[in-house]
């Protein structure tokens, strides 16, 4: 039964608000912070470049204690993750065009002293006009009321270079075993004022401790006193690395403040915009020329339109000098009536006036509701063309509508009205944004190199994205697993350099995604030496920057919560159909298919056509291409061939470049335990308990994927909890317990102890098993209801049954003292070829004719020696 409309609904929340966007829009990624006010949720979710920008800006401001998204919903905050004690939405009322709206700021939170901050993100070119404005009157006001601040953070206002290096503290303000010892140390021997270098420090305390230790103690340190403002380095100037001199600020002293955000764009437009009065040609009085009001910049002019602006000018001049109307208008050729309107207009407009069409406006003949109606049908999803919008009936009915309220008959537009109202319109960023089909505006045109070479630090920027390759794999003992590999790569978008690349047989998971990072944050001298690379694989580091596109795995509540909540990394979301902004990545993959995948043995190539003949099967089973033998090629392609092949745009080959980036601004290592990075980057998606998502032990043994796994002195203690298994799909030999988010043990499989296996291999085997057991199974089935149905045949049955056997036991007896040997073989093997199906040479090659010896003179047949028949080898004639 259908509801009824004014029926309550039981859903909660404010309506226009999903729970998957913010302020309806996407979510591009999120940042990790150290002022939410809770040690678990740190996470803030961005939906523009200009928000990331801001919450940076608010992470390293002193005044600010706290702060949180202003705009999402209570569902948002709760499925995400997000602390909100100031609640959410934050609702701001204002009144526009004579309605009421309401105002969800980007950011509120607390200052130090505990008054109230409101925040806005945004391009200046939309902020600084229209319901932006009205917007920002209300936020502005409220605050004053508060006794608080409203800040507006633009690209103009929020410096690029402050921005990346305060991103570049950011990822290394992670704390770690040792930092309390080298910190103590550091302060101790570092006076506060003194200028040191990153490279000085690591050599004076290299010592006691590791250089990586030390480094990624200085700039924790360096981080903290940036965000308390105790950082004697103007980051708008200077590019951080491990020469640049860093000094602390005296405790003492007043915390050092960032550049002030503007509360109003409308207010610091009107600071800018006077100018001087422009020069003319007539030696007025400046306070005379004054009278004339707003003063304009004639530069911008075309010629002939200045020289008319200068004229009308001129002419308004004099008659503001006190010559009448009529002379003034004679002197510089000018009809009466003209100048006399002119100089009207000046006093309403100011010098605009005297521009040639400069303040010319004229309303239009479309009432303002069609005008709004227009605007709405003409950025419909569906992009419609100016001729649809004009035939659009709801046009007609909303100008019958109006007529009936307004008591006056208001006409539908023409094609000709609509025409000119959509092309003045085209080019406003509202209407570009929703006629680009995009559901994000597009970005502007940026080259390669300019992007590239912009980037300050290595690892500072990643790009992550998946890869199919086609090629054939198959079991160690030739049973074919799959046709298709799935891939990934971690790859540092300023030098080129691969810092991570897994292969899996499946479709990729959050686990895969975890085990790329995992390999990225690693040293991997151990995997090249593993896999026989003639070069060195130096490329580690933790990214400041993840960017990657929409794919599950990468934005899951599983990988952020890895991501950015534990290792404290900063993702980004690539913009929906534009490929041109992962380049970097883009271009690998093509490397890949061009010069790996399909110069390998068993490549299926992508389509028919490009396949031919090619039999991948018979070669991929020749040439024994197993996943262990791929993941050794493909190391190898990447570490000696990728990774030592020129590179056009950056001019060196991706590792000279990562070296000596490496060298100038440094790279931070992973300093934790090396075990807990295995447990923490391994999930298994438990489905024993759908409505927990948890396993319940309840017996001696435990199924895991359809194995049994035993856990001496484990499983016992957990009989009856639930716990959250942890594996690695890579060998699935062992699998790790987890009691309330803390590891109590393992469990191994018995079937599985003597040999790595990894899950597409049992799967492998387990399908081929399957296919031989049902052979089998129907065989043996066939064979028992034969052996039923002759056991119930009945005693008349079975009595003919023994005497047809006895007879043939009789008739066999006589046939042995008829035939020799050799011909009762042949008789039988003819009956069991003709019974069967060849299963070996056939018979008529038993009976291929002896060599031929020659008779002995005079003998006939009749007296050739032949074999007695009892057996005996003397000669015998008839």
């Amino acid at each position: 039964m259908k509801k009824p409309p004014d029926a309550s609904s039981e859903r909660s929340g404010t309506p226009g608000l999903d729970i998957f966007k913010i302020a309806s829009q996407s979510i591009s990624g999120y940042i990790p912070g150290f002022k939410t006010g809770n040690k678990r949720e740190i996470r803030f979710p961005y939906t523009s470049t200009p928000e990331q920008k801001l919450a940076i800006y608010l992470e390293y401001h002193p005044h600010v204690s706290f702060y949180q998204r202003g705009d999402a919903s209570e569902a948002f905050a709760r499925a995400r993750h997000l602390h909100t004690p100031l609640g959410t939405p934050y609702p701001i009322g204002y009144f526009y065009e004579g309605n009421a709206h309401a105002y969800l700021p980007d950011f509120v939170g607390t200052l130090c002293d505990g008054k109230l901050f409101i925040a806005e993100a945004g391009l200046e070119e939309q902020k600084s006009k229209g319901q932006a404005l009205a917007k920002a009157e209300a936020a502005r006001r409220l605050a004053q009321l508060k006794g608080g601040v409203y800040w507006i953070g633009t690209e103009k206002n929020l410096s690029l270079k402050r921005h990346r290096n305060l991103l570049f503290l950011h990822t290394r303000r992670e704390t770690f075993r040792a930092y309390d010892e080298i910190e103590a140390t550091l302060l101790a021997y570092w006076p506060r004022g003194e200028f040191s270098s990153v490279s000085e420090l690591v050599q004076r305390f290299g010592s006691r401790w590791s250089d990586h230790e030390v480094e990624a103690a200085v700039w924790k340190l360096v981080g903290d006193a940036a965000a308390e403002g105790r950082l004697l380095v103007d980051l708008t100037e200077v590019e951080l690395s491990l020469t640049a001199p860093l000094a602390l600020l005296d405790l003492e002293l007043p915390p050092i403040l960032p550049d002030p955000l503007p509360s109003s764009l409308e207010a610091e437009d009107e600071e800018i915009a006077p100018v001087p009065l422009v020069p003319t040609d007539i030696d007025a009085p400046l306070a005379q020329a004054g009278s004339l009001g707003g003063t304009f910049d004639d530069s911008t002019l075309e010629p002939e339109v200045r020289t008319r602006f200068q004229r009308n000018l001129a002419a308004v001049t004099d008659v503001l000098n006190g010559k009448s109307v009529r002379q003034a208008a004679e002197e510089h050729g000018m009809a009466v009536a003209t100048l006399s309107r002119l100089q009207a207009r000046v006093k309403a407009h100011g010098q605009m006036a005297c521009v040639p069409m400069g303040v010319y406006h004229r309303e239009r003949e479309i009432h303002p509701e069609l005008q709004r109606l227009i605007r709405k049908l003409y950025t419909q999803v569906m992009r419609p063309t100016i001729q649809a919008v004009y035939e659009d009936v709801r046009l007609k009915n909303l100008a019958k509508e109006l007529s009936e309220r307004e008591g006056i008959l208001v006409r539908t537009p023409t094609y000709k009205q609509v025409y000119a109202f959509l092309k003045s319109i085209e080019q406003e960023p509202q209407v570009v944004e929703a006629r680009s089909g995009l559901k994000h505006p597009p970005r502007g045109r940026t080259s390669p190199q300019s992007y590239v070479l912009s980037i300050p630090f290595p690892a500072f920027i990643c790009q992550v994205d998946e890869h199919t390759l086609d090629q054939l794999i198959v079991a160690a003992d030739g049973t074919p697993i799959t046709r298709r590999v799935h891939g990934a790569v971690l790859i540092c978008v300023k030098t080129a350099a691969i810092l991570g690349a897994v292969l899996s047989l499946d479709t990729l998971t959050e686990e895969d995604y975890m085990r790329l990072i995992k390999q990225a944050l690693e040293p991997k001298d151990e995997l090249v030496i593993r896999y026989g690379c003639k070069h060195s694989w130096p490329c580690t580091g933790k990214p400041a920057v993840i960017f990657h596109d929409r794919g599950k795995i990468f934005t899951s509540e599983r990988a952020t919560q890895v991501v950015v909540d534990r290792l404290k990394i900063t993702t980004e979301q690539a913009p929906p159909f534009a490929p041109s902004a992962k380049g970097t990545v883009e271009a690998l993959f093509t490397w890949t298919t061009r010069k790996f995948e399909h110069r390998l043995a068993g490549t299926t190539k992508s389509t028919p056509q490009d396949r031919g003949a090619y039999d991948s099967v018979r070669e991929a089973k020749k040439a024994g291409m197993t996943l262990d033998v791929l993941e050794e090629l493909f190391t190898q392609a990447i570490v000696d061939g990728y990774m030592q092949e020129w590179n056009d745009l950056r001019r060196q080959t991706p590792v000279a470049l990562w070296q000596e980036s490496v060298r100038e601004k440094g790279v931070l290592p992973w300093l934790g335990s090396r075990d807990d990075l295995k447990l923490l980057l391994m999930k298994a998606q438990n489905r024993q308990n759908r409505e927990t998502g948890r396993y319940a032990i309840t017996e001696n043994r435990i199924s895991f994927l359809g194995r049994h796994y035993v856990g001496p002195g484990i499983l016992d203690r957990l009989r009856g909890k639930e716990i959250d298994i942890y594996y690695d799909r890579r060998d699935i030999t062992v699998i790790y317990l987890f009691l309330e988010g803390e590891l109590v043990g393992e469990a191994y499989c018995t079937q599985y102890l003597n040999r790595r296996v990894s899950w597409w291999e049992a799967r492998a085997e387990r399908r081929a098993d399957a296919a031989l057991k049902e052979v089998a199974t129907a065989e043996s089935l066939e064979n028992r209801q034969d052996i039923q149905q002759k056991a119930t045949a009945g005693k008349r049955i079975h009595s003919l049954e023994t005497k047809r056997l006895e007879k043939q036991r009789q008739l066999d007896r006589q046939r042995q003292d008829i035939h020799p040997e050799h011909v009762q073989e042949v008789l039988q093997a003819l009956a069991k070829e003709q019974a069967t199906p060849p299963t070996r040479p056939p018979v008529s090659r038993l009976l291929a004719p002896a060599v031929p010896r020659e008779d002995p003179p005079g003998a006939s047949i009749e007296h050739l020696p032949i074999r007695d028949l009892r057996g005996d080898d003397d000669d015998a004639t008839f």
